[in-house]
C-alpha cells in the first residue's frame, strides 16, 4: 500500500475491529484478486 492515507485508514479500521479480523479481510482480498487474475488470464488465452 503505497498510499499513506489508505495505509492510515486500514490501520484505523484494524485498531477498531482487531488485527485478527483485518488479517482475514486481507487474506480474502488477496484470494479474490488471484481469482480475478486467473479468470482474466483464461479469457485472454
Amino acid at each position: 500500500m503505497a498510499n499513506p492515507i489508505k495505509k492510515w485508514f486500514f490501520e484505523l479500521i484494524e485498531d477498531a475491529i482487531g488485527s485478527k479480523a483485518m488479517k482475514q479481510f486481507k487474506k480474502e482480498e488477496e484470494e479474490d484478486k488471484k481469482k480475478l487474475e486467473s479468470n482474466s488470464n483464461q479469457k485472454q488465452n
